[in-house]
């Protein structure tokens, strides 16, 4: 019998249910780089409504969705404003310089927040000497920051900015899901905050493959000319977008049972001496845990855990992450929370 493991990597690691699986095997489709997969357009169609967007295009990755956007909205050369920590800044392979020639400035920010009156300053007078300011990019939830939420009052501050000074705004929406659930916010709300925004399908909605990319009309078209540069045109792509259309109806509804159980496994790692949770506030499913023990270290826990088949990741010498998802259960909650108790209060014997 293969073990069972509680895998808190990252929301990625998830499956697809059986009705996903179904829907595959039932699904109409056809070549989606033709233009004719039904059900490729009506999964578009959905999320476009559902987020108040003219029009959507799938991708197969949230990477190339962020990547497409920003080269649809900028020329080569242009500056493209972003959290200092930001995913599309760090964690893209650099594809802000690669895909879009794009000259990038980052602020620190606070919680994911850009400083409205740093944004302000940050965007340059018309001069043939600078690069001219063409986008500014915010993540909704915020990863490095433990998943925080940009409130819904900051954004609409953001984009009061943005049309006063006439800068379009793109959000890596790769866990709006887990911010929605949680601030009730209408999902429209988002195609009044920004130009353009990208969802991930493969996090809390647990497909198997897949991401979204929401904008006007003629934004969508030129992201689709990048798409086909990056080879990210899929030809019966409707296997995998029937699954999106599943999880809208089936798991869509239990995304703040993610959440909630990332705040218990935090609540359980405060009594635990060694560990210190690593962020201000624990808004969503992601989980930062400091290990300020003397004689262990995060790679050594992180070790130690899957002897508990418990799996996490370390993020260098004294950072450990979890990440709930549809995955985790109750009970593997409990066990992670058992392993790291027994782990940091083992004494070896002298």
């Amino acid at each position: 019998m293969t073990q069972h493991f509680a895998d808190f990597r990252s929301d990625t690691v998830t499956k697809p249910t059986a009705r996903m699986l179904d829907a595959m095997v039932q699904a109409h489709v056809g070549d989606d780089v033709l233009g004719d997969d039904p059900t490729v357009q009506a999964l578009e169609r959905k999320m476009s409504d559902f987020f108040g967007f003219d029009a959507a295009l799938l991708m197969p990755s949230g990477t190339m969705s962020n990547q497409a956007a920003v080269a649809a909205h900028i020329e080569p050369g242009e500056e493209v404003v972003v959290e200092s920590h930001s995913h599309i800044f760090e964690f893209e392979g650099g594809g802000l310089a690669r895909v879009s020639g794009a000259h990038v400035r980052t602020i620190a920010g606070e919680a994911g927040m850009l400083p409205l009156d740093e944004v302000a300053a940050a965007v340059r007078p018309p001069s043939l000497h600078m690069p001219r300011t063409g986008l500014v990019s915010v993540e909704q939830t915020h990863l490095i920051s433990g998943g925080s939420i940009l409130p819904l009052s900051y954004l609409q501050e953001l984009r009061f900015i943005s049309h006063e000074l006439g800068f379009p705004i793109h959000i890596d929406g790769a866990r709006i899901f887990n911010a929605l659930v949680e601030t009730g916010v209408e999902p429209a709300e988002y195609g009044k905050l920004c130009d353009s925004l990208a969802v991930s399908l493969c996090k809390g909605l647990s497909c198997p493959v897949g991401s979204i990319l929401l904008g006007g009309g003629a934004f969508i078209e030129r992201s689709k000319r990048i798409r086909k540069w990056l080879g990210g045109g899929m030809r019966q792509a409707g296997y995998l977008a029937a699954c999106g259309l599943v999880a809208l109806d089936e798991t869509l509804g239990i995304v703040s049972e993610d959440n909630a159980r990332c705040r218990r496994l935090g609540g359980a790692v405060l009594g635990i001496p060694g560990l210190q949770i690593a962020q201000p506030n624990i808004d969503t499913n992601i989980l930062f845990v400091e290990v300020d023990h003397s004689d262990l270290d995060a790679p050594m826990i992180e070790a130690a855990l899957q002897d508990h088949q418990v799996l996490a990741l370390s993020l260098g010498e004294r950072l450990l992450r979890f990440v709930t998802h549809r995955g985790v259960t109750d009970s593997d909650v409990d066990r992670a929370a058992t392993a790291l108790q027994e782990i940091l209060t083992f004494e070896p014997q002298k």
